[in-house]
């Protein structure tokens, strides 16, 4: 593992010099692979470096390598092969970013469903494989929409990005394509999958459920810019992401279990990326899901520590210590404050330029009021957290863990960047050129609202769990029950898993071995009888035959 990781520090310094040369010169590196030809026809491979990708890539390349440190030491059993899935994700998701070309996009979005499923499944319980097998049956849609949409792109001639531009944009190929960028960043009505996913390790859900699979629908619909602002599909992008932000938003005000939490969090801000695309932001929502990727990787990784230090999920029961947990308490406090885009820090420079934009945008008033009171719901659940995890006193005294260094390195990766790196990308990045006009009224809706939904916090915070549950709490609880929804088929598949495992209990190989001898056995008894025949009847009834055919 030792040499993997120095291989990914060798890899994200030569990544930070192509950065650098890319964005100073404003160059675009095209690479194009020659795999095998055929008489006239040619099949060839193609990555393209420019300003997003190699940014994009870059930071998948950070948040892996702060992973696989932490991972030293959470993962205590199968290192190589957690460390060979992980490795085997993390090019699957390269590829994606780097293609051009829609064959090679559809390699690396089926290489990430593949590994997220084994990733998912990785402890081999009850409750992660029935997770991995209803995250992969909800994302399956989404990859069969996006091959159909690859197959009505074959009448265009072309499957580049850049020669989308000039093609006239069909409604049927952009709604499937969109179906799957809705299935793969988890919006309704495929959102119930994201809290499912959390039965993986926790170092797994930093890394794919919350910095790279699910921004995959997002990266696609910024590379198809053009294409969808010419569909109009705008109107829908915005309604639905409405919804999820709505639902996520009042899910995660009532759920107590922190990894759920946390995934509905990522679900909030997916889901005001895409808001921002609907209104034409584009850049700003590619600054802000880069912004996202390092500050929502880092929570999860202190929610890790915590979680394995108390041995609980439910916050409630959490607690921390902060001499023995320095670095993770500075750690999580300062990410989930990063997190309410706290002025200055890497996330303000891109949340706050969307609520601005939103607000001169024209849309409906009460969607944009909407959209300002669900942002701020935001700085309510992540004081939640903050509030109970430093409040809480620890239950048993002799409890006295420490970190380790992997855990301080892996935190430390990932604080830095959560700081600094708004002011300095937003420099560099191409972010908006509009001037934004707003009165002083406008500037202190936000601030107003955070102390309004902080005084709401502090006055509800004797509210007990135990009171009875109504169906109201159980609608949020459920996820507006769209997890009911999937009941039928989850049983139905349910039925089929416990099928194939009574097979595999018995033995595939056996199985097969006594349907061979059968078969052997009941062909050689019809050859035994039809040697029997005398000659004369086995002629007559071969005539028989061939009068009848006849």
């Amino acid at each position: 593992m030792k040499n993997a990781i120095l291989m990914m520090y060798l890899v994200m310094f030569t990544l930070v010099l192509a950065t650098m040369m890319i964005f100073s010169k404003n160059k675009t590196i095209m690479i194009e692979w020659k795999m095998m030809s055929l008489s006239s026809s040619d099949m060839n491979m193609f990555f393209l470096l420019d300003e997003k990708s190699s940014v994009f890539t870059l930071m998948v390349m950070m948040v892996t390598t702060s992973i696989m440190i932490y991972s030293q030491f959470y993962i205590q059993k199968k290192k190589v092969m957690f460390l060979k899935i992980l490795i085997m994700f993390m090019a699957s998701m390269v590829m994606l970013i780097l293609s051009p070309n829609m064959v090679t996009l559809i390699m690396g979005w089926e290489g990430l469903g593949m590994t997220s499923f084994s990733l998912i499944m990785f402890y081999q319980n009850k409750k992660s494989v029935m997770s991995s097998m209803y995250t992969m049956m909800m994302n399956r849609v989404g990859d069969i929409t996006l091959m159909v949409a690859m197959m009505i792109l074959m009448n265009y001639s072309s499957w580049m990005f850049l020669s989308m531009e000039y093609l006239s944009s069909s409604t049927s190929w952009v709604t499937l394509m969109t179906v799957s960028m809705f299935s793969k960043s988890a919006q309704v009505p495929f959102s119930s999958w994201l809290t499912e996913a959390m039965a993986a390790p926790t170092p797994v859900s930093a890394l794919v459920h919350s910095s790279t699979l699910v921004t995959a629908g997002i990266y696609l619909m910024i590379r198809f810019k053009s294409v969808m602002m010419e569909s109009g599909m705008n109107t829908v992008v915005l309604t639905v992401a409405m919804i999820t932000l709505s639902m996520a938003s009042m899910n995660s005000l009532l759920e107590m279990d922190m990894k759920k939490l946390v995934a509905l969090s990522t679900l909030s801000q997916i889901s005001i990326m895409f808001i921002s695309i609907s209104t034409n932001l584009y850049s700003l929502a590619f600054f802000h899901m880069i912004m996202h990727a390092t500050f929502k990787s880092l929570i999860f990784l202190c929610s890790s520590t915590y979680i394995s230090n108390s041995n609980t999920q439910d916050l409630r029961k959490m607690y921390s210590t902060s001499i023995n947990l320095l670095v993770t308490n500075v750690a999580f406090n300062v990410a989930s404050m990063v997190l309410c885009a706290l002025p200055f820090m890497s996330s303000f420079y891109s949340k706050e330029i969307i609520m601005e934009m939103i607000m001169i945008t024209p849309l409906n008033k009460i969607t944009t009021l909407t959209f300002i009171i669900l942002m701020m719901v935001t700085a309510s659940y992540s004081l939640k957290m903050m509030i109970i995890i430093n409040m809480n006193k620890m239950n048993l005294t002799m409890k006295m863990w420490k970190e380790t260094s992997n855990q301080k390195v892996s935190s430390i990766i990932l604080l830095i960047p959560s700081v600094i790196l708004g002011n300095s990308m937003s420099w560099f990045m191409e972010l908006n050129k509009n001037v934004i006009y707003l009165s002083i009224t406008e500037k202190l809706i936000p601030p107003m609202m955070i102390f309004i939904t902080t005084v709401t916090i502090h006055s509800i915070s004797e509210y007990k769990m135990t009171q009875p549950n109504k169906i109201a709490n159980q609608m949020l609880t459920y996820m507006w029950f769209m997890k009911n929804l999937n009941l039928m088929s989850k049983m139905m598949l349910m039925t089929q898993k416990i099928k194939m495992l009574k097979t595999t209990e018995k033995g595939m190989v056996i199985n097969q071995v006594n349907s061979l001898i059968n078969f052997i056995y009941k062909g050689t008894n019809l050859l035994f009888k039809t040697n029997q025949i005398h000659l004369k009847t086995a002629i007559l009834i071969m005539i028989i035959f061939m009068m009848i055919f006849i």
